[in-house]
């Protein structure tokens, strides 16, 4: 059973009907020949049967599905139950797949119980990567040992700008300014690079992702790095989720300080909307 059929299988126990697509199931079948509901022309009706059986056996499990695939804008998907109880088992787990810096291979044995189940560029795959809160999901265990740099146009970077998402480093090459890209979460990597001596930022979302891994960069890789402040004209947005992330002010400038306090409860910033001088081409 998928998706679609859970969230039809729900306006059955709420309204008391639902379409009849239901029945392409084979146990919505089985069910209706145990009288759980009835069929009138296309639409299925609940008997009185139904709630208690529903009560018993899915109500709780679709609301942990349906809070899950809200979180994360999946809520349009169709996967089968099965690789929603995987993707529910995965963030449940997502900060011991952090400290183990898995590979998609191991998360697909892992949670999908076969190697080759979860394949790279499908839905399911990007929804992993979105519970997990990383861009990249290494295919291989090498994957995750590497660094994209775009080099500035001089060959001698006066500053550095260490990038949450990749959207800059497809853009030209900016006049003297080095891009890093280390992948989202993927920040592992970095207690190999030595911390620049010249002036060094982090470009990200102002969110609770990006908040979070500014602030694990700077307490476990680079104590010199610093957010790097947007400037006017500023584009906020409305979060779909509330602000949690426990904001340790004593790592941001007053002037990202000054920012945080007008973002938070409600505000964010996309970081592919950010606008600053150094990123000026």
């Amino acid at each position: 059973m998928n998706w679609k059929a859970a969230k039809l299988l729900n306006q059955l126990f709420t309204e008391g009907k639902t379409s009849d697509e239901l029945l392409k199931h084979p146990e919505a079948r089985r069910w209706a020949s145990m009288e759980y509901f009835t069929r009138d022309k296309k639409t299925l009706l609940k008997t009185e049967r139904f709630e208690s059986f529903y009560l018993q056996k899915f109500q709780e499990r679709f609301n942990q599905f349906y809070e899950l695939l809200s979180i994360y804008n999946l809520t349009e998907t169709n996967f089968e139950l099965s690789e929603l109880e995987s993707l529910l088992r995965i963030s449940n787990d997502k900060e011991k797949l952090y400290s183990k810096d898995v590979t998609q291979k191991e998360i697909s044995t892992l949670y999908f119980n076969d190697a080759k189940y979860l394949n790279k560029g499908t839905k399911l795959c990007d929804a992993v990567k979105q519970v997990l809160g990383i861009d990249i999901l290494a295919v291989d265990e090498h994957d995750q040992q590497f660094l994209y740099v775009l080099h500035c146009k001089t060959k001698i970077p006066k500053t550095i700008i260490l990038c949450e998402n990749d959207n800059q480093i497809k853009k030209s090459r900016l006049n003297d300014v080095e891009l890093w890209f280390a992948g989202g979460r993927n920040t592992a990597k970095l207690k190999f690079v030595v911390e620049p001596a010249i002036p060094f930022y982090y470009l990200c979302d102002w969110d609770n992702k990006g908040i979070e891994i500014y602030q694990s960069i700077r307490k476990n890789y680079f104590p010199n790095i610093n957010i790097l402040v947007p400037q006017g004209p500023i584009k906020t947005l409305e979060k779909i989720r509330e602000w949690k992330t426990e904001i340790e002010y004593s790592l941001f400038t007053d002037e990202a300080k000054s920012l945080l306090t007008k973002l938070i409860p409600d505000q964010w910033i996309e970081e592919e909307s950010i606008n600053h001088e150094l990123l000026k081409r």
